[in-house]
């Protein structure tokens, strides 16, 4: 084969550029998504336009999802305050105490473990449960925020259930698929590669999008999730249940921020250098050595910067998922503005992929 020559390889790097190029002219023709900060309220003509040209929706979904029961993500059936009520329970039962912890639950294998918790698999009267203990006893401020965080989140379905803690002993309800670093094993598997679609993978991304939203929006205060420095760590920070929704499990750094009280975070103490991170995560002064003191504090913009990464590698490389990237892309293209007051909020992004879902799958929403 003769070399190329560079008209040869102008013309091959010309054809990326106009598509993108087209792209960009195409998506800019919506009004309503204006630069800066948007309001969706008025979207409705876009809304109706957009379902005129919708596609038929993928036809291989929606025998698989009714076989397993699956629904669009929502609030499980809570127990009251100070209780709970595992999948295998016919009742809610009060949160276990040190004596019921020490008498009733029989550890069994490790499942892991971290800077903060040691993290096994355990019984209590035949239900399996997570069992997690203080690893170290620097860690423990950390470990015990974990556990005041659930304490006073319990209201929602986007946090694990708490079962009962006791000093630095924790026991929380058990996900037998793991963390959310295991979709794709968890959607390659013999068990769900039915599911294995975009519509599945959508919901899936939705679910990891109201878990932000309820920590920016928490009855104690706007959280931001600071244990997330990559893209698999912030993964590992969810579980998946049984209908491959994500809830947050890892609530050991959700320190709170209120711009009105001036209340910044900075997540840790040490320099952080990732590719993954918002801007304004990083040591602002390159040619100087880090000094935390010197540090700026920054707020819950940090999260919104990470949900398109996040998004990317939920929806996979499915049917279908490029067609959810070309209608969420201008939206997360605002998620990547280096100033984070012209981010959209969590508030403003669940409408959107709401938006998108309505459009996209409208025979799938009862």
């Amino acid at each position: 084969m003769p070399p190329l020559s560079v008209r040869d390889v102008a013309s091959l790097l010309l054809i990326p550029l106009l598509f993108y190029l087209f792209l960009w002219f195409w998506l800019d023709t919506d009004p309503d998504l204006q630069p800066g900060l948007f309001d969706f309220e008025d979207d409705e003509a876009l809304d109706r336009e957009n379902q005129r040209n919708a596609k038929e929706p993928y036809p291989d979904v929606v025998e698989a999802e009714v076989e397993l029961g699956m629904d669009l993500p929502g609030d499980r059936g809570l127990c009251p305050p100070e209780s709970f009520k595992l999948a295998t329970m016919e009742t809610c039962t009060s949160w276990l105490g040190c004596k019921e912890i020490a008498d009733e639950v029989t550890v069994q294998h490790m499942l892991g473990q971290g800077a903060v918790k040691q993290v096994y698999k355990a019984t209590w009267r035949g239900h399996t449960v997570v069992y997690s203990n203080l690893t170290e006893k620097a860690f423990q401020q950390d470990f015990l925020h974990g556990v005041e965080m659930l304490r006073n989140m319990q209201h929602t379905s986007h946090v694990v259930q708490l079962v009962g803690s006791c000093h630095t002993t924790l026991l929380t309800e058990y996900y037998r698929l793991g963390s959310a670093e295991n979709i794709e094993t968890v959607l390659d598997s013999e068990e769900f590669s039915k599911l294995n679609n975009v519509w599945t993978r959508f919901n899936v991304a939705l679910s990891y999008l109201e878990a932000i939203h309820f920590l920016h929006n928490s009855p104690i205060g706007t959280r931001v999730m600071c244990d997330s420095n990559d893209l698999f760590k912030t993964l590992s920070q969810f579980l998946i249940t049984e209908d491959l929704k994500l809830v947050l499990n890892d609530l050991d750094a959700l320190p709170e921020v209120n711009p009105e009280a001036q209340l910044f975070v900075k997540c840790g103490r040490q320099e952080i250098v990732s590719d993954f991170v918002a801007p304004e995560q990083l040591w602002p002064f390159e040619s100087e050595p880090f000094e935390d003191s010197r540090m700026p504090s920054y707020d819950e913009k940090t999260d919104i910067w990470k949900i398109p990464a996040v998004v990317d590698y939920l929806l996979g490389n499915v049917d279908g998922s490029d067609v959810v990237r070309l209608h969420l892309f201008k939206v997360h293209q605002q998620c990547h503005n280096k100033n984070p007051t012209q981010r959209p909020s969590a508030k403003v992004l669940l409408k959107e992929y709401k938006r998108v879902r309505n459009t996209l799958f409208p025979k799938y929403i009862a």
